[in-house]
């Protein structure tokens, strides 16, 4: 009977288990509270090597209406290279299904990482302070009560891999998939004429922080400093694009010159190893300036070039008066008529146009976020709202704007990222007004910039 007892009890352990490991999850979640909003942390490559970039994303999770963030603590990054990517802070949420429950999603933050150093490196401190915003009926004219929330990301951890040995001492931070092309925008050329010279590094990897090598120019070449430019592809979670390095180059002699191939040394992480990408080669011809043509340009002209010139200059001086006077007349009659229509316009009953409002939800955001932007305020859809207010403190715009703006937006936002997708066809008349009014207002601060 002990021997029964002990197999049956071994094979309810095995099921806890396997029920334990196959139930959904979020990985670096915070720990779940009801039906609150919290915080996960995700990382494509938690074992990357130093120099090899990796993408970190922090993902809210909520129920019901989509909460609005006030205030921002950012993560702690010692050991890292760190560059923030700039998506909106109000995206599409999706939906998500958490412990048995069922929440949406969205990314509130990304961050493009570097590892700089070799071992443990902790990722922590990221948090932010929610807003939720309650149920608001259009009877009701009093303020919807709002509850304040603090919630903090779950610390991760990313163990940087030491590059293998021997490490090449010309190595400048290149790790990933590329390839190296050099190529100039003219093969011959004259004394004095510019030569525009290019490296092109195109692939996927740490393109923001690896270094391109210089080019061997010849002491005849007279050259300004090189130019980096970088080329990226927005939708790739790990960069992916190219980086060029332009030098502008004057040949001061005349002959064949060539340009050396540019090497790089490279480390692919896939493979585990390094390699050395070469450009070719480049031939330059450099021929003496048109000395004989400027010669003869200036020998003086015979009795009949010297009189056919006269007349030539005289036909095209009349011309161009004659042009001119054209130009002019017609340009008096369009100002003339638009006066004209701008005094029917103010006689007739309608004196002024309200600003055209969009049918949705979504593009009564996008037009009061494109007129902030032309208002001043950069990148406004990426603010947090007492970002906004800041911003809004420095423009030439009505304080009751300033405070009808924001509780607008969370109320565009609540119907755009609320669960009930049937909300967003019912937008209720208060709404509209304000949005009909806050558009005027920033439409009259645009024309007084």
């Amino acid at each position: 009977m002990t021997a029964s007892f002990a197999r049956y009890g071994y094979r309810y352990l095995f099921m806890l288990i396997m029920v334990a490991l196959c139930a959904p999850a979020v990985a670096g979640a915070s720990e779940l509270q009801g039906n609150k909003p919290f915080l996960a942390s995700s990382i494509n490559n938690n074992h990357p090597f130093v120099g090899q970039e990796i993408l970190l994303t922090y993902r809210l999770y909520f129920r019901d209406i989509a909460p609005k963030i006030s205030n921002e603590m950012t993560p702690s990054l010692q050991g890292l290279w760190a560059r923030e990517t700039g998506a909106e802070r109000f995206i599409k949420s999706i939906p998500a299904t958490v412990k048995g429950k069922e929440f949406r999603s969205a990314v509130v933050k990304q961050f493009k990482l570097v590892p700089i150093q070799s071992g443990k490196i902790t990722v922590s401190g990221y948090s932010m302070l929610c807003t939720l915003p309650q149920e608001h009926s259009a009877a009701d004219k009093t303020e919807p009560i709002e509850n304040s929330l603090r919630i903090t990301a779950p610390p991760i951890t990313i163990s940087a891999r030491a590059l293998p040995e021997p490490v090449p001492e010309k190595l400048s931070g290149a790790v990933g998939i590329f390839s190296l092309n050099l190529v100039a925008d003219k093969e011959k050329l004259k004394i004095g004429e510019p030569l525009s010279l290019k490296l092109i590094l195109t692939g996927t990897g740490s393109l923001l922080t690896l270094e391109l090598p210089g080019m061997q120019l010849p002491e005849s070449f007279r050259h300004n400093p090189p130019e980096k430019t970088t080329n990226l592809i927005k939708e790739s979670e790990t960069t992916s694009g190219s980086t060029t390095s332009t030098t502008l180059a004057w040949p001061q002699s005349e002959g064949d010159f060539q340009i050396p191939a540019v090497t790089l040394v490279v480390f692919n992480p896939d493979t585990q190893q390094f390699s050395i990408l070469h450009s070719k080669p480049l031939a330059i011809r450099v021929d003496a300036a048109g000395l004989k043509a400027a010669g003869e340009r200036d020998k003086p002209l015979n009795g009949f070039s010297e009189n056919k010139s006269k007349a030539t200059t005289l036909f095209s001086t009349v011309t161009i008066a004659f042009l001119l006077l054209i130009s002019c007349t017609i340009f008096v009659l369009i100002r003339k008529k638009r006066l004209t229509g701008t005094k029917k316009k103010g006689a007739g009953e309608v004196t002024e146009q309200s600003p055209e409002i969009g049918k949705s939800a979504r593009t009564m955001k996008q037009q009061l976020l494109a007129l902030l932007s032309e208002t001043g305020v950069k990148s406004p859809g990426s603010m947090t709202r007492m970002e906004l207010q800041d911003a809004l403190q420095e423009m030439n715009i009505p304080d009751e704007t300033r405070s009808e703006l924001p509780s607008v937006l969370d109320s565009l936002d609540k119907i755009l990222y609320s669960p009930a997708r049937e909300k967003e066809s019912r937008i209720p008349d208060w709404i509209t007004t304000k949005v009909n009014a806050l558009l005027h207002d920033l439409k009259k601060a645009c024309s007084s910039r």
